[in-house]
This record gives C-alpha cells, structure tokens and sequence, in this order.
C-alpha cells in the first residue's frame, strides 16, 4: 500500500536562517515605505499568501486586493535569493539533523511516495532549498499558493501526488511531518497523520496541545521515525496511536508531564478535530 509523507520546509528539512522573514519585511519596506512590526510566530506554520495578507493588514489596516497579493508576490521572490545567500554566507543556514539519511531511508522503499507539504510559494521553496540540494528528494509538493490554509496546500499536494502515480489515497494513507501547532493542526482537521519536530519554529505549549501522533526533536533516530510509519514494528509492543512517541508507552506517564486535558486524551484514539464534542483542540 503506497503511502505519502509530506514534509514541511522551514524547521523541518532545513532552517535558512531567517530568510523568508527577512525577505517579506523587505518587500513590505520596498513597496510600501514601512517594514511591518510582528514575531515571527505570527507567521511560522502558515501560507505565504496567509502572512502576506497578514503584514499587509498590519501595515494599511485594509486587505490587500489582488493586484497588490501579486505584487508582494513578486518583490518577495525577487529578493529571497539574496537573503537565503546571506543566510548561508553567515553560516545562519542548517539542514536539520539526520534529514538526509531518513530521506535515502525512504526513497529506497518503493511504497514511499515523498512530497513536500509548506507554506512557501513554489518558486520560494526552491530558492530556499538550493543550499541543501534537499529538494531532488521531492517530485511532488503542496505550496503556499495553492490557498490561504495549510489544509488548502496539503489537499493540493494530495491530488498532486494521486495524478503523478496514478493511485487513490486515503487519509490514512497520509503522513505529514512539521515544527508548528499549525501542521499538526492542518493535518489533523485533513484526518492525515501527523509528527512534529520539537526544535523548530513552533511554540512549545501549542505543540503539546495540538497533540501530534509523534514528537521528536530532529531525525536522527530514523527507527522511531519508521515505527511511526509503520514500516517497522513497534518494540514496545503497543498499539500504535496510544502514546506520543518517544515518551513512555503508558498513557498516564505523558499524561504526567503534560496534565489531564479529556480532549487530547481522546485525540490518541481519534484522528480528526471534527470528532470531538468542542469541534477543535486549539
């Protein structure tokens, strides 16, 4: 059975330093005179076609038309390049550890279907990945114009995937791997599963109440990373989806550290948000 592992870009496969953020204030001072005030996580985990609507409220209290989303569009790809050189030149660009390895780890399996699920335009995600040459692994991707939502982008690369290869895929035929409250989010509220790396962009507390079916730091220990894919068996013996991985197999043991919440206690045992009686875990 083929399965689909969609990877987020900035925090998940790499991180370049800043660049994008750098860039979108840029082109904010470029075409409007003022660079927009904010933290950056107002804008991790989201579309670009998100935050560049976002900053341009921020900036002339209005949204922006369509003329004016093409041509923030524009300034931005038109100056990412050099802010991603900047990013690699001031050694402030990383492959996040142990990615490349779990990607050669994938690519050898034939069921394997390797895609990219991120916010960033297109052409954006190429600039950024160019240092890494991490993008040769991605034949597919779901990016920041396919919408305004990141379930928006996950559906496109979903469709992308079922054309390319010619087969129909489930939600549980889906895998979605990020840094952010908002990835796990999006593939939850998709019935996708979902794993978060925990030394990315996202906050903490978010991460731990959005309640992803994995949490790890990076992707150094690719045996968890294939037991979560179920293409190895769990050592500890326990249905999977009854526990975050690495954390203890009992549930009361991470329930522990994290405090009692009915919610995300019923999320080990369901998949979407829908499902619950509030609607949403956020």
């Amino acid at each position: 059975m083929k399965k689909l592992v969609l990877f987020d870009l900035d925090g998940t496969l790499v991180n370049a330093g800043g660049a994008g953020r750098i860039a979108l204030r840029k082109t904010m001072k470029a075409l409007y005179g003022k660079e927009p005030v904010f933290e950056h996580t107002l804008i991790s985990g989201r579309t670009d076609l998100d935050n560049f609507s976002i900053v341009y409220e921020l900036l002339k209290k209005k949204k922006p038309t369509a003329t004016e989303m093409k041509k923030m569009k524009a300034k931005y790809l038109e100056l990412l390049p050099s802010e991603v050189h900047a990013a690699v030149r001031c050694k402030k660009y990383d492959i996040i550890p142990g990615v490349k390895k779990f990607l050669d780890l994938l690519t050898k399996n034939k069921d394997i279907i390797l895609g990219l699920g991120t916010g960033n335009l297109e052409k954006g995600a190429q600039i950024k990945l160019a240092p890494s040459k991490l993008g040769t692994y991605f034949s597919i991707g779901g990016y920041g114009e396919d919408g305004h939502t990141r379930e928006d982008m996950l559906r496109s690369a979903v469709k992308r995937a079922e054309k390319k290869f010619k087969t129909k895929l489930s939600p549980d035929q889906v895998y979605i791997i990020g840094d952010t409250h908002r990835d796990i989010c999006a593939a939850k509220n998709c019935g996708f599963h979902s794993a978060v790396l925990t030394n990315g962009f996202g906050e903490a507390d978010k991460i731990q109440r959005a309640a992803a079916e994995l949490e790890m730091k990076d992707f150094k220990e690719t045996a968890t990373w294939c037991v979560w894919l179920a293409l190895k068996e769990d050592p500890k013996g326990v249905k999977r989806g009854s526990y975050i991985m690495p954390a203890s197999a009992i549930e009361h043991v991470f329930f522990s550290r994290t405090g009692i919440d009915e919610d995300r206690l019923k999320m080990f045992r369901i998949k979407k948000y829908s499902d619950l009686e509030s609607g949403t875990i956020m």
